[in-house]
């Protein structure tokens, strides 16, 4: 039997997108992700910090911090915020959970 592999992780639109195999999904929540800020094109909108407060924090400062390693919990809400990022500063790509 042929192997099925699931749709993409389309994050970035402007990104590589990615396959993985249907049998490396984790249930609940996906797979682990790594997070990757263009700072290049981020202009501080903040909407990722409101789609995944746990992950992203606009400082006082102005800057914008973020765990590059989130949970594999917090996968759907960074996939959220990377699509909403009006700037499409966001690229995340699967990794090994540890």
């Amino acid at each position: 039997m042929p192997r099925s592999h699931a749709a993409h992780t389309a994050i970035n639109a402007f990104g590589t997108h990615i396959t993985v195999p249907a049998e490396a999904h984790p249930a609940p929540g996906g797979p682990a992700v790594k997070v990757s800020v263009d700072n290049n094109h981020c202009e501080l909108y903040a909407i990722c910090q409101q789609e995944a407060p746990q992950v992203f924090d606009l400082g006082p400062d102005g800057r914008l911090r973020y765990d590059a390693t989130p949970a594999a919990s917090e996968t759907p809400a960074v996939r959220q915020a990377a699509r909403c990022c009006p700037m499409q500063a966001i690229t995340l790509t699967t990794r090994e959970k540890q």
